[in-house]
């Protein structure tokens, strides 16, 4: 029998081969030209209202070997992504050479008038009470104006309290340190830890005597916890945070507030004391400096 010769296989064999070299070739280890290389250009679209979730990215990838993969820092995986939160955001480009290049952009929102930003990135709206400008939030900051870490705590050490009650300070913690009244703390910048002072002029613009103000570790000041609580007409809206004690221990969350003072008594400090359903406001010097209280900051003037 005579064998029959396929004149197909030779061209098979040249286009594997051919495939084969253009493969090695463009995923070689040699260093690519400025022209070869991968290179990802962002185009952003930042956020148009205040905790709006309307940004957007776009990327436009040249060089390497396509097709492309995208790994973002949010967790998605397509060449764009939209409806996003203000911050930070990158993507890992890689190419189908294993070739990756990264980059990243910031996203930014409008910030109203009335609020404010912490180090780190925080938001908290103010309120105007009488002549003085408030923080609406307590402080939740772990970190001093400077960047330097500080101890604080969560109530229960739940991180689900947080964002809405804030973070428990000592008041050593809550001044950074400083000893001197209206000292900013570990407020932001702007802002400071109110003085027992500070406090009073509040309370008296809230209907307190002058005489009721100076009144000490008692409760006085009809009506004025009432204004300062959730909901109240100051627009304080005092949340009941609770406390740490000086053993580490929580307790009275949901139904007290206590906010340190910059003002020392002896070896103490004067703080505040606001009780759920109670219309007074409690002035005290009684507890330890390592007790753990909120804080809420007054602008400075």
């Amino acid at each position: 029998m005579k064998t029959q010769y396929n004149n197909n296989c030779p061209k098979i064999i040249l286009v594997f081969l051919a495939m084969f070299a253009l493969l090695s070739v463009s995923c070689s280890k040699k260093e690519p030209s400025k022209e070869e290389a991968l290179s990802v250009i962002l185009i952003y679209q930042n956020v148009t209202t205040f905790l709006g979730q309307d940004g957007s990215i776009e990327t436009e990838v040249t060089g390497g070997l396509p097709p492309y993969s995208f790994i973002w820092s949010n967790g998605e995986t397509t060449e764009d992504i939209q409806g996003l939160p203000a911050g930070t955001y990158s993507v890992t480009v890689t190419d189908d050479c294993d070739s990756t290049v990264t980059e990243s952009i910031k996203i930014t929102q409008p910030i109203p008038a009335n609020v404010i930003m912490d180090i780190e990135g925080n938001f908290y709206i103010t309120v105007q009470i009488g002549e003085q400008t408030w923080m609406q939030q307590n402080l939740r900051v772990e970190f001093t104006p400077d960047s330097s870490g500080i101890e604080s705590f969560l109530y229960d050490n739940n991180p689900d309290y947080e964002e809405t009650y804030g973070r428990l300070y000592s008041w050593d913690v809550a001044m950074n340190g400083s000893t001197d009244e209206n000292s900013q703390g570990i407020c932001p910048d702007g802002w400071h830890i109110p003085s027992d002072e500070e406090w009073k002029e509040l309370e008296i613009h809230l209907g307190m005597t002058r005489q009721e103000a100076d009144m000490t570790n008692t409760w006085r000041g009809y009506g004025a916890g009432t204004k300062l609580a959730q909901g109240g007409e100051s627009g304080y809206d005092a949340l009941f945070a609770g406390r740490r004690t000086n053993y580490g221990t929580y307790s009275l969350f949901g139904s007290y507030e206590y906010m340190w003072t910059s003002t020392e008594y002896g070896q103490y400090a004067w703080r505040r004391c606001l009780e759920k359903g109670v219309s007074t406001v409690g002035r005290w010097n009684t507890f330890p400096k390592t007790y753990g209280f909120s804080v809420r900051c007054v602008k400075d003037k």
